[in-house]
């Protein structure tokens, strides 16, 4: 085989490659979509099986990739992350041609439950603090009591941290407002004495009343 067919036959394998990765099922308008933590990427590099790889986006953002080393790619799209990865390989390969595809879209999530107002399962994004998922929940209730916001770490209900929203709504200490973590799950407790508050409000209203009809009954006697 002749070295012209033999290149012709390169190419034309190459071209194959890139229309099966970036079909339209496949793609998902790649162009406009974001990668974010935990998604799975497939990095395709022509003619270098070393540097062909599935590689998943840690909860940090950033991904482990020969030669290059730790590259934060949360929020780029996949032919921004194909250029940043072009320009690092160029050090080492001459004319590298890379293609990145997204295999699969994996979200973390992080779940707010208790005395909230919009208690459910929010879309985990890196650096967003504990203020940010209870803003989204629609913050807590009157009944929640903010000296004990818990924090659980993922699938372990034995290791949970108590934060006191008072100091650091009152205080102003941000050393509480802290970054959730993929998979955590924030609980707001309910106040211990509230149900007795409540009753303590609705015995001082129904005294006031009795207090106020029996003076009506004096005056017109």
């Amino acid at each position: 085989m002749g070295k012209t067919m033999r290149s012709l036959l390169q190419i034309l394998t190459f071209v194959l490659v890139v229309l099966i990765i970036a079909s339209p099922a496949a793609a998902q308008d790649e162009g406009m979509y974001r990668i974010k933590s935990a998604d799975n990427l497939y990095i395709y590099v022509h003619e270098n099986n070393d540097l062909t790889m599935q590689i998943t986006v840690l909860p940090d953002g950033n991904i482990s990739y020969p030669l290059v080393g730790s590259l934060y790619v949360d929020g780029l799209t996949t032919v921004g992350l194909q250029d940043a990865l072009t320009a690092k390989l160029k050090q080492y390969l001459q004319n590298p041609v890379v293609v990145v595809t997204i295999s699969s879209q994996t979200s973390y999530k992080v779940y707010v439950l208790g005395e909230i107002n919009k208690p459910g399962v929010y879309p985990y994004e890196s650096n967003n603090r504990l203020t940010d998922y209870l803003a989204l929940a629609g913050g807590t209730t009157p009944q929640a009591n903010l000296k004990e916001c818990y924090v659980y770490p993922k699938n372990n209900w034995d290791q949970g941290e108590i934060y006191n929203l008072k100091d650091l709504f009152e205080e102003e200490d941000f050393t509480i407002n802290i970054t959730l973590q993929p998979d955590d799950t924030i609980l707001m407790k309910r106040k211990p004495d509230f149900f007795l508050d409540e009753w303590a409000e609705i015995a001082q209203l129904v005294g006031v009343i009795v207090g106020s009809v029996t003076l009506y009954f004096v005056a017109t006697r």
